[in-house]
Order: structure tokens, then sequence, then C-alpha cells
């Protein structure tokens, strides 16, 4: 799972200070514009799932620099990646990877196969588009192939193994809470995740009224 999540996130994170100067400025510069930008480094992604509230201007993103720059100086890198896993949404009431790995394949993280691994680690760069039971099942294994790959060419894994990851049988948990009108439900989270972004979507908030008449 921490290989998977490198190679999906981060891959220099145990080289780098807390970002990254080109992706900061790149993502800062669209953020501005009213874009979404990627290239957030798993520190700066502390950051913003764990202390900063997720409106989108320059002065919030010179905090994330600021505070991921100071969080880099006082922990170590595992003391980082341990707060991270501890943290960062997956989806829906589900924060942290023990509690994703019991939500989504009802076992502890540990017992987690390379399938798993990585598909969990494809869930946090958009949890409620990649939602296993939303409409978009087909994405999150296309982007969880790409996490395989990636590991490939990192040297963290051998080609056979990501070959057997990606032909695994994946069972999902189905959900625990109950959900009125499912498909509904998922495709209202999709569209606001596309218009507002992830994160208002997963810790904004937001009170919605939708067209669904019971």
């Amino acid at each position: 799972l921490v290989n998977a999540t490198l190679a999906a996130e981060d891959h220099e994170f145990y080289t780098h200070r807390g970002f990254r100067f080109r992706s900061f400025a790149r993502a800062a510069w669209a953020n501005l514009r009213g874009s979404r930008q990627g290239g957030s480094t798993i520190t700066q992604q502390l950051v913003k799932n764990a202390i900063l509230t997720p409106e989108k201007t320059f002065v919030r993103k010179l905090k994330e620099l600021i505070l991921s720059i100071q969080i880099e100086r006082k922990f170590t890198k595992d003391q980082i990646l341990k707060m991270y896993f501890n943290e960062i949404p997956y989806g829906g009431p589900v924060y942290g990877a023990a509690a994703a790995a019991d939500y989504y394949f009802g076992k502890p993280v540990g017992e987690l196969t390379l399938a798993e691994s990585a598909i969990l680690a494809a869930l946090p760069q958009s949890p409620s588009r990649l939602s296993p039971h939303g409409p978009n099942r087909d994405l999150l294994i296309t982007r969880t192939h790409r996490i395989l790959d990636s590991m490939v060419k990192l040297g963290l894994l051998k080609p056979e193994e990501a070959t057997a990851a990606k032909a695994e049988e994946v069972k999902f948990q189905p959900p625990r809470e109950p959900i009125t009108a499912p498909h509904f439900v998922f495709y209202i989270r999709n569209y606001l995740s596309q218009r507002f972004g992830e994160q208002a979507v997963e810790q904004g908030g937001l009170k919605v009224i939708t067209t669904l008449d019971l």
C-alpha cells in the first residue's frame, strides 16, 4: 500500500522537502485561473486535508507551502507518511487507510492484496468520482492499472506481479450506510466533485437540494 501510494501520488516523497516548486507554481496559477491542477506532494495533501480549509486563494496556497515546509522540518518522512495514511479521505465517511481497508474490503489493512492496495492508492485523487460504489468503477480500475504500471517503472514491482494483480478478481463490500436512491446520489456526488472539487464535496459541509421526489 505504501509503494502503491508513493507511485500514485508522490514518487519523489523521500527526496523533496515538502513541495516541488514547478508543480506548486503550476497548480497555484491554475487555481487562480479557476481550474484544478494536481501535482501536490504527500506533505501538501496532508496539510490540505488535516489543517487548511478548501477555498482556492493565493493566500491559502502560500499557507499550504509554509506549513508543508514546517512539517518536513519537524517530522521524519515516515512520521509524515503515517499521518497521511491516518488523515487522508478515501470517500464518503471513510478517513484513513485502515478504515478504508475495512470499509471497502472487510479486512485489516495488513491483509490487503496487491490489487486491493493499488485500488486504495487510486482513491484519494478523486474519492467521489472513483468510488467503487459509484458509476465510474471502470475509471477506478483504469487508474489502478496505471498505478501498477508506475510501480513497475519505478522498480517497486515485477512485471509479472503487476499482471497478476490486474487479473485479480476484487470483491467490494456493499455500502454500510443506508443510501436511498444510490444511483442518483452517486450521480450528484460525481457532478458536484467535477464542479466544485473533491475537497469541497468531502469536507466542505455542502447542503445539496436536488430534484429527486421519492
